[in-house]
Formats: structure tokens, sequence, C-alpha cells
């Protein structure tokens, strides 16, 4: 019985990452098809623009948050207490409710947001509708966290679908019919926000109770999710900072040319953020049983696989799959970072992973020290390369700082929660993949296309364990119906 309860958790996991990654496959694909819309009726300026304000609210997105969503997830369960998740739920809910209107409150600054960061108070607007769809991010945030904690992702994926292609249809209408401009996308973020908030709550129909409310709890949870909010931050400068630095020293226009880029980038998010949403309660639930570990090298390994075959063939072909996407040839540069921001973004990924041992011993701090030991190093190279190197050099601060994250995240977990995750192993193909794309730059498709053939194939060898299990898995899965 309890090894069939092991399975069981082991497939909900697997189940949950599935249904998120072909919905966010279905979403993203097809938002990443709009790219030739986007190019053809934005220009640089107005892309760097929006994307310039959009990069702001995601600095104070987790600010706002306290860190509570990740208390969420690591103060839901806990053994002898049943009715722990209904505490968690109604207490949370309320606090971002309150934290909503904090946010919506941040209007009365939108004209010197827009004159600290275009030097005119011409887009105050865009700041107020920006603030108002982080509000409704706050507000919806708790329903989709007890989605995912009910491992309910089936509806959660539905949610997040319909936001998505209404977000995108939006898009169409504001860029492509009613030209609004930079506006464009922000306020299609707005209008959807609005829409995922209403569906989730559908789904949930769990109005948060009084009773239920525990301000012991509330506290203990700060407590735990305070020390997060700094290295929120953190996490920003080192995914985000460089987008300043850039539109400082070389304009709007090479954001919006960066901003390109960085939605290649979100092909790869596709199964970065499946896993990391499933993996969450999976990883609770399971750590204290027998063979806990082994599943867990399993999910690195193939997360691994996946990641870096997906950062390999779009380095390799970027050239030509940002031509083929971009209709304008002012956008043609967005290949130049392309390389380090993909390996950048499955370092990242990893690190999570291997750096649960760090959430299951409640010991953030530790998130907080390698993080800003990989922003330093960002923010150093990037005040001193990109301001000559532009593009190329901000991606690779990026790499280099997520790279220092990884090694530290993961000497710390190794020390809390010991697991062999088969580091070394990854290692070896990331420094090889990465090495094929920094040498092959430039040369003929042909010659790319040979060797991507040769090291696909010897990437799955080198790994044909895990792609077996997990093959076997999924035909198992499918006959089964």
């Amino acid at each position: 019985m309890e090894e069939t309860s092991k399975k069981n958790n082991l497939a909900q996991f697997l189940k949950g990452s599935s249904i998120l990654v072909i919905s966010n496959v279905c979403l993203k694909a097809m938002n990443f098809f709009l790219l030739p819309l986007y190019t053809k009726h934005l220009t640089t300026d107005q892309l760097g623009i929006s994307d310039s304000v959009t990069n702001l609210t995601s600095l104070l997105f987790p600010i706002l948050t306290l860190g509570l969503d990740s208390a969420f997830s690591a103060f839901y369960f806990e053994k002898g207490e049943p009715e722990r998740g209904k505490k968690v739920y109604s207490t949370l809910s309320i606090m971002f409710f309150l934290l909503g209107l904090v946010a919506s409150s941040l209007s009365v600054f939108a004209v010197p947001v827009s004159r600290l960061l275009f030097h005119d108070t011409g887009y105050q607007g865009l700041a107020v509708m920006a603030f108002f769809s982080l509000a409704v991010n706050l507000w919806y945030l708790p329903l989709s966290l007890e989605l995912r904690m009910k491992n309910r992702m089936l509806a959660f994926g539905i949610a997040n679908l319909s936001a998505s292609l209404a977000m995108i249809l939006l898009n169409i209408l504001f860029v492509a019919v009613l030209h609004f401009g930079e506006q464009a996308l922000i306020l299609s973020s707005l209008l959807s926000g609005l829409l995922q908030l209403l569906i989730l709550f559908l789904f949930v129909r769990k109005v948060p109770k009084k009773e239920e409310v525990d301000r012991k709890l509330l506290r203990d949870m700060l407590r735990f999710s305070l020390p997060l909010v700094p290295m929120s931050v953190l996490n920003w400068v080192l995914a985000i900072s460089d987008r300043y630095v850039l539109l400082h020293f070389h304009g709007e226009g090479t954001v919006g040319v960066y901003g390109v880029a960085m939605r290649f980038v979100t092909v790869l998010n596709v199964v970065i953020s499946a896993v990391a949403m499933a993996y969450t309660t999976f990883a609770f639930q399971t750590k204290d049983e027998e063979g806990a570990k082994r599943k867990y090298y399993y999910v690195f390994q193939t997360e691994a696989v996946f990641l870096l075959l997906m950062c390999f063939t779009i380095s390799l072909f970027g050239p030509e799959a940002i031509r083929l996407m971009s209709s304008d040839e002012s956008y043609y540069s967005a290949s130049e970072p392309l390389r380090d921001l993909l390996f950048a973004q499955a370092i990242y990924a990893m690190s999570n992973v291997v750096g649960y041992g760090i959430n299951f011993a409640k010991k953030s701090v530790y998130y907080l020290i390698a993080v800003t030991v990989g922003v330093a190093l960002n923010l150093g190279l990037n005040f001193l390369l990109i301001p000559e190197y532009g593009m190329k050099a901000a991606a690779l601060t990026t790499l280099i700082g997520y790279l220092a994250v990884f090694i530290l995240v993961y000497i710390f977990s190794e020390r809390l929660y010991p697991c062999d995750y088969g580091v070394w192993r990854v290692g070896i193909a990331v420094v090889a993949l990465y090495a094929a794309c920094f040498f092959l730059e430039g040369t003929e498709v042909w010659v790319r296309l040979l060797v991507w053939t040769g090291l696909t194939a010897a990437v799955l060898i080198l790994f044909r364990e895990v792609v077996g299990k997990f093959a076997g898995f999924l035909l198992r899965r499918l006959r089964r119906g």
C-alpha cells in the first residue's frame, strides 16, 4: 500500500508537469509566433519602453508579496494538523488582498516613474496600467497557489491557458488593429489578469473565512518569508538589471531588441515553469519517503536533458530563427545575446531543483547568500562591460551570475539535505553543448546541422538511463489511457 502511494505521488507530479507543459506549449507557441506581428507594428523604441515598464513591475511584485508565496507552499502541509491548509489559504488570501490595494495606490507615483525611466512624463498612463495589473496579479495569487497545493493541475492549466489566449487575442487587437503602440502589451496584460482572477475563483470557489485566519501562523510565515524579500530583489537585479544598464547607455531601441531575444527564452521557460510549479508539491510531500532522493535525481536529470537540448538547438540556429520571426531588420541583432541567455535560464532552473534541501530545512538565508554573490558579480560586470559591448555583455554577465548562484546553492543544499543529483554528468553536457554553440557561431547551416545531430545523439546516449525510464513511464501511462 505504501509503495503504491509513493508511485502515485510520482505519477501525480509527472502528470501535473505534463498538463502544465502541454498548456504552456500551446500558449507560448502562439505567443511566440506573434513575434512577426510585434516586430512589424512596434518599433524597437516602443517595445523597449513597454518592456522597461513591465520589468519595473516585475521588481515590485516580489517586494509586495513579502515572500509569502513561498511560505504558502512551505507551511501548507503539516503532519498532525489536517486543517493547516485552510488556515494558510484564508490568512494569506486576506493578506494578498491588502497588498493588492497597496499596489494599486502606487499609481500616484506614475509621473515620477515616467520621468525616472524615460526623462519624459508622457508615459505616466503606462505606469498606472502596470500598477493596476500588479494588483490583479496579487489578488489571484492565493487562488493559483491553492490549486497547485491541491494538485489540481488541470484546473490550473485551464485557467492559465484561458487567460493567455485572451492576452494573445488582445495583443493582436491592440497592436495590429488599433495600433496602441507601447500601451498595447501592458493593457493586454491587465485585462487578461482580470479574466484569470475570475476563472481561478470559479475553480477554487473558496472565500477566506475569518475564523480560519491565524495571526500566529502569519507571524511564523513572515519570519520564514521576509528573508526571501531581499533575495527576490536580488534575483530581479540578477535577471533584469542589465536591461536598465542597456537603457541608460544604449537607449530604448536596444532594450527592445534585447526583449526579442528574451522572448525566445520564453520557449525554454515552458519546461522550466511547468516543472517548478508541479515539483513544489511533489517535493514537500515525498521528502520523508524512502527512495525520495532517487526520485529527485531522476527529476533533475530529466529536466536537464530537455533544457540543454532545447538550449543547444535554439542557440545553434538562433540567427535563422530570429530572421524568420522578425519582419524588421532592426531586430536581427537579437541573435547576439541568445546563447548566453538560454544557458543562463537552464542553469537557473537546475539550481531551483538542487536547492530544495534549503527549502526542506527552512534555511532561506542560504539562498540569500548565494544570490548576493551572483548579483555582486553580475552588477560589477554589467557596468564594466555593457557600456562598450552592449547586449552580448549583458547576456554573458547574466550567465556568469546564474552559474555562481547554482554552485553555491548546490553546496549549501548538499550540507542540509545530501542528495546525489548526478551534477557532474550534467556539467559535462553543459560545457560540451555551450562550447559547440560558441565555436560554431557564424558557420554554414549544414555544418551546424551535422554537429547538432552528432551531439544530440551523444547526449541521449550519455543520459540513456534517464531517457529510457522517462520514455517507459510515458508509454505505460499511454497504455493505461
